[in-house]
């Protein structure tokens, strides 16, 4: 009997034990799931926090300038800068700077150089960023060619970096050929790395690019076709597969020399036919055809003829120019319902070419920034209901995207790109459009 009553005893202690290991498991397991989730929480709320303050580089700097400006209204830190060191001089030379007083900014980096050790390159780059700002560009390009060149790192970003900013400058003034040079100075220098980043390596020579091509635009404007073609080259050299810049060299040969306009035309018919002048690249095959008959080759011209009308079919059945069709933003809603945004938009499209267009799809793309958030497509043409040239035929097309949306500060970051296409191999960019800040409810 006693033996039973300790054996009771036992098995119920050994059940309260298993249930409040029980207890505490259930309640370790809550801990850790809690803790988790306001990590995460955290995370999430400081990531956002993050974003919003830096989201607007914009706005920050304008605010951190209002600061810097209040500061040196109530000290002049001028006065008693000479005595001291290197740091202090730098950064009172950056808080002038930003507070856009440039010309005491250039005295504290003057006094900052004739503190600072050797080969380092920090005060000559702000000099030059502040020589710059007061349009001293032959002081910044003086100061720059001044420094010897040294297989030291530190010396081949300076002078990169420099070179870069000296180019953006003169870019901004339209002087795209001075700008060119300081971008190849630039790359000069930025090759000499051993480990190059790509991005930057990248930013360089789509800037060379860019200075180029509008080198080029300016000079054809002036009638010196075989100099524009030298730029074109040469930004050709940096971008092989830049369709844009075969087309322009395309156009420019059109009038020099019909038959390498076409070498260049005829491989960008099955890459980027809707950017394509279809009557210049027609002029072209004609011209070329002329040619070869005027040389014996019959043959020949005979297939420039052809591919005249052959494109001709080519462009009605797959192509939409930018011009064929007009968009007119009709309506947008952005109405809040429960906790998100929902967009609505009609659109008004109007048929200018010369041609009914009996398949036509428009793709409207929400993006922020680089970022594709949602793609919706619209049947806007077909046999039954074809789209007509005649009198300019006008459709509405309405579209309903379906992203979530919480807040207005985001929305009012968000555009709308429409692609039209005959054939979705050749999408054709005819309108971007910010989300109307007065149509957010």
């Amino acid at each position: 009997m006693i033996k039973e009553k300790k054996r009771i005893r036992t098995d119920k202690k050994g059940e309260l034990i298993k249930e409040l290991l029980g207890y505490f498991r259930t309640a370790a397991i809550t801990f850790f799931v809690g803790v988790v989730i306001t990590a995460l929480l955290s995370f999430h709320a400081r990531s956002e926090m993050i974003k919003n303050l830096y989201e607007n580089t914009e706005e920050k700097s304008i605010i951190e300038k209002q600061i810097a400006q209040q500061v040196v209204s109530r000290t002049d830190f001028i006065k008693s800068l000479t005595g001291k060191n290197y740091a202090i001089c730098m950064r009172v030379g950056k808080l002038y700077e930003t507070a856009g007083d440039f010309q005491k900014a250039e005295y504290s980096y003057h006094l900052a150089l004739q503190k600072v050790r050797d080969r380092v390159y920090t005060p000559y780059y702000r000099l030059i960023i502040v020589y710059i700002a007061q349009n001293k560009i032959n002081d910044a390009e003086n100061l720059l060619t001044s420094i010897p060149d040294i297989s030291k790192v530190e010396l081949i970003r300076f002078k990169t970096r420099s070179y870069i900013v000296l180019g953006d400058k003169y870019y901004s003034e339209g002087k795209f050929l001075s700008a060119a040079q300081k971008y190849e100075q630039a790359y000069y220098y930025y090759s000499r790395l051993k480990k190059q980043d790509k991005v930057v390596n990248r930013a360089i020579q789509k800037r060379l690019v860019n200075a180029y091509i509008e080198a080029a635009g300016v000079i054809v404007k002036n009638g010196y076709n075989s100099d524009a073609v030298r730029f074109l080259n040469k930004a050709l050299k940096y971008e092989p597969d830049n369709y844009d810049i075969q087309y322009k060299l395309g156009i420019i040969y059109a009038d020099l020399d019909p038959i390498k306009a076409i070498n260049y035309f005829e491989p960008l018919l099955n890459k980027i036919p809707q950017k394509i002048d279809y009557n210049v690249y027609s002029r072209a095959l004609m011209k070329a055809a002329n040619i070869e008959d005027i040389q014996g080759n019959g043959i020949k011209a005979k297939y420039y003829r052809y591919k005249v009308h052959s494109i001709e079919l080519f462009v009605n059945q797959k192509v939409i120019y930018k011009d064929d069709i007009d968009v007119f933003l009709e309506q947008f809603e952005s109405k809040k319902i429960l906790f998100r945004y929902k967009l609505k938009a009609k659109y008004r499209f109007k048929n200018n070419s010369a041609y009914d267009i009996f398949k036509m799809s428009a793709e409207f793309v929400l993006r922020q920034g680089d970022k594709v958030k949602e793609t919706v497509t619209v049947d806007c043409a077909n046999k039954k209901k074809p789209f007509l040239s005649n009198g300019g035929e006008v459709k509405d097309i309405s579209v309903k995207f379906g992203k979530n949306i919480f807040t207005k500060r985001e929305l009012q970051k968000y555009y709308v790109d429409i692609y039209l296409y005959k054939d979705p191999k050749f999408k054709t960019l005819v309108g971007t459009y910010r989300i109307p800040e007065k149509n957010i409810y």
